[in-house]
């Protein structure tokens, strides 16, 4: 999961990428926890995310075309027990969080904020060629040898859909701002995020740094 460690003020933000649904993680998860012992564990998912991960209820996750076929690509690879939802990253954390009595927040857009982004960003026909790319992806499935890379690639194909593009980056910014004013009072966070949103997320901390 490849950690990264940024300074950001008196704030030392730890920054752990995930493969969203992968079960070998959850160990991994709970060592970062354990061994960094922050003072806030932030998750990048919105912030009812939380809440609702924590009270799933066992009942099927309604997901998009493309959530399904990443998740079938990723079962080529790691077989159906190595895939699970809600995310074990996440679960882990939350629960692990709950139980050391750790702060735990969702620093991705809130329900409200998303859907002003998504209805800004996404138009009829961006909706159309992403129904083209679902088609397309359910045929040829996601490439890439590693779990890693059948993220990066499935985001990469999904970025090239402009309106798409923009929602993400969007999402981005929001985790930005939110790490920024958690670090204002936090010595410590731990922050568990898509490795499909590292990459730019940390590019932006160090800026700030």
């Amino acid at each position: 999961m490849n950690p990264q460690t940024i300074t950001l003020g008196n704030s030392e933000i730890r920054i752990l990428s995930t493969v969203k649904g992968l079960v070998s993680e959850s160990d991994i998860v709970e060592s970062e926890i354990e061994s960094f012992d922050p003072d806030l564990v932030a998750l990048g998912i919105g912030p009812e995310e939380v809440n609702g991960t924590r009270e799933w209820d066992g009942e099927p996750y309604d997901m998009s075309g493309w959530d399904e076929i990443y998740g079938l690509s990723l079962r080529k690879i790691v077989g159906d027990k190595g895939v699970k939802l809600p995310p074990p990253s996440f679960s882990t954390a939350i629960k692990v969080s709950d139980s050391k009595k750790i702060d735990i927040i969702g620093i991705d857009m809130d329900e409200e904020s998303f859907t002003e982004a998504y209805t800004k960003n996404i138009s009829t026909w961006q909706l159309f060629k992403r129904g083209r790319l679902e088609k397309s992806m359910s045929k040829a499935g996601i490439e890439g040898k590693t779990p890693e890379e059948i993220a990066l690639n499935m985001e990469s194909l999904i970025r090239e859909l402009s309106g798409f593009a923009k929602l993400e980056r969007a999402r981005v910014k929001a985790m930005l701002t939110n790490l920024r004013v958690q670090s204002e009072t936090r010595k410590k966070i731990l922050a568990v995020i898509e490795i499909s949103n590292v990459s730019e997320l940390v590019v932006e901390l160090k800026q700030e740094s």
